[in-house]
């Protein structure tokens, strides 16, 4: 009798078993929620310590114990909507200047001209200088430099020195006078990088400079203060006092012989410091301003509206050649008018560097950066038990705030590293149970992908196209506190470790090993088997001290990470 009880007991359970094969084809979280597998009472709980002192023989370092494993830290700015643009649709900031290349937005507010907005954002931990923008409804942009955490509010529009500003009724000038207006600009240390980082020293800049270039000309237009004065404010360069600029003046109402007038400066060769203004928080810049002629002969600040200004580039007495290519370019940067100058035959445009206030009132053209798109997260875990490797591609997404809908997020299941079925939720600091954390996708995530169960894809073996589903953001989403978690199916190996048979990986915090990482960008991930300490050489400088190499993950090693391209 006794046997036949077990033999009955056996069918059973083979029974069951071939139940679970034959309906696993495509199972759902709640196929596993609160099954309890087999613990075996000789295996201890494995405890956070254990898992760290296991990353710290896997990476080969002793990790920082306060560490929070955080890439981002919290930031708020207040940007007035003040930029010379018509119809301001936004404002943003940003993390990149998007006329030097590829920048992202990191936080956004419809504003209209002249409104403020505060903006409280993420901002990468690593990041010195952030922009602010003004956009309007067709793509044009305007951005300031400013140092998160330290400056408040940021605004767009250049001040002149109003004690300074010409009037209308001023006396004729005889004697051409250069330094005598100040201007400001807040951000000119960022302004002059930016400059310099578009227009590098030494190197042939014609084509660069090709994308921005108008002409060598400016047609005089009004300028905020209601008048028709020009000035220019040298910015640096690479020659001495032996250049000079001229300009040829030709008037609105054409005459026989149009004048040209010589600019002499006298600056020295490089970049100047221009002194801070510690009550206006800007950078006082010179201007010299610029002169016509008036009907009886006489000097005159104030030209008529029409009139057009050519310059050429004078070198000890003589003026240059534009041949083979124009010695003077104007060119508009971030609604910025620089005019630049080339006095020998590398052309780099680095020579003689002008900014032109208000230039942008005088150009009928602008240029617009390329479109900036939210940024862009990428959530990298590690399957988490006692055999991690640490290459950080177990399951990869990447998620950004769905363009032009900040209410909703574009979620990329990217790459899948691990054999054990998984799930990906989003977090719940409430949870108790399984039960509590809404799902991502509707189906294993190796279902999502089309690849059989136990498939490694995207990390250096199989292949498929990523998958991206679009959710709106629950209630408390943070992307660096409140984002994600994964769920994961306990193998055999794992008997004793978890209670459940799916058990939930969080993004580490203090005390924890680093098994998943959120990064504030489009990030490339490590190759199958490939450590994160040698895919990323800073990793271990970061994991072993929360406060250095904050931007490990830029810097990738070559062929040891996953290439999309």
């Amino acid at each position: 009798m006794k046997q036949k009880k077990i033999q009955c007991l056996t069918a059973a359970i083979l029974a069951l078993y071939a139940m679970t094969v034959l309906t696993g084809c495509s199972r759902g979280i709640n196929d596993y929620i609160d099954m309890k597998p087999y613990i075996d009472p000789k295996q201890p709980t494995v405890t956070d310590e254990d898992r760290v002192k296991h990353a710290e023989q896997t990476l080969g370092i002793t990790l920082d114990k306060q560490h929070d494993w955080q890439l981002s830290t919290n930031v708020a700015v207040t940007i007035l909507a003040d930029a010379k643009l018509d119809n301001i649709s936004e404002v943003a900031v940003l993390d990149a200047d998007p006329y030097d290349g590829e920048s992202h937005k990191l936080a956004t507010a419809t504003a209209t001209n002249g409104a403020k907005a505060t903006l409280s954002f993420l901002a990468p931990k690593w990041a010195t200088e952030l922009y602010a923008a003004c956009l309007d409804e067709v793509g044009n942009c305007v951005v300031r430099s400013f140092v998160p955490g330290k400056v408040s509010e940021v605004s767009f529009a250049y001040r002149a020195d109003a004690s300074q500003a010409p009037a209308s009724r001023r006396a004729d000038m005889t004697t051409p006078t250069l330094k005598n207006q100040t201007y400001y600009m807040s951000d000119f240390m960022s302004f002059r990088k930016r400059l310099r980082k578009i227009l590098p020293a030494g190197k042939n800049n014609i084509s660069v400079i090709g994308q921005h270039n108008y002409t060598n000309t400016v047609n005089v237009r009004v300028n905020p203060y209601d008048t028709h004065d020009i000035s220019l404010v040298y910015i640096g360069g690479d020659s001495g006092n032996e250049d000079a600029l001229s300009y040829l003046w030709t008037p609105s109402q054409p005459i026989a012989n149009p004048e040209t007038f010589l600019i002499q400066d006298d600056r020295e060769k490089g970049w100047p410091n221009f002194s801070f203004d510690e009550v206006t928080k800007q950078y006082e810049l010179i201007g010299y301003r610029l002169f016509s002629r008036k009907s009886d002969g006489g000097l005159s600040n104030n030209f008529t509206t029409g009139d057009v200004l050519s310059f050429s580039l004078v070198k000890n007495g003589t003026v240059l050649e534009d041949n083979p290519a124009a010695r003077v370019k104007i060119i508009q940067h971030n609604l910025e008018t620089i005019l630049c100058c080339e006095d020998g035959t590398d052309w780099d445009y680095n020579d003689r560097m002008y900014w032109i206030p208000f230039g942008q009132d005088r150009l009928e053209e602008i240029v617009k950066p390329e479109p900036t798109e939210p940024i862009v997260w990428t959530y990298a875990f590690e399957d988490q038990d006692l055999h991690s490797d640490y290459d950080m591609n177990d399951c990869v997404i990447q998620v950004q705030d769905h363009p032009g809908d900040p209410t909703k997020l574009d979620i990329t299941l990217v790459a899948l590293g691990a054999t054990r079925d998984l799930w990906l939720y989003f977090e719940n600091k409430q949870a108790t149970s399984n039960k509590d954390y809404t799902p991502v996708f509707d189906k294993e995530l190796h279902e999502v992908l089309g690849v059989a169960h136990g498939t490694m894809v995207n990390t250096g073996r199989a292949t498929a196209k990523p998958v991206t589903i679009t959710l709106s953001k629950p209630s408390g989403f943070n992307y660096q506190t409140c984002s994600f978690v994964l769920g994961a199916k306990q193998e055999g190996n794992m008997k004793g470790v978890y209670e459940n048979d799916i058990f939930i990986i969080h993004i580490p915090t203090v005390g924890q090993d680093p098994h998943g990482v959120a990064i504030p960008c489009r990030w490339q991930w490590p190759t199958e088997t490939t450590c994160i300490k040698d895919a990323y050489k800073n990793f271990s400088l970061w994991a072993s001290d929360r406060t250095k190499a904050l931007d490990w993950y830029k810097y990738p090693e070559v062929n040891k990470v996953y290439s999309t391209k």
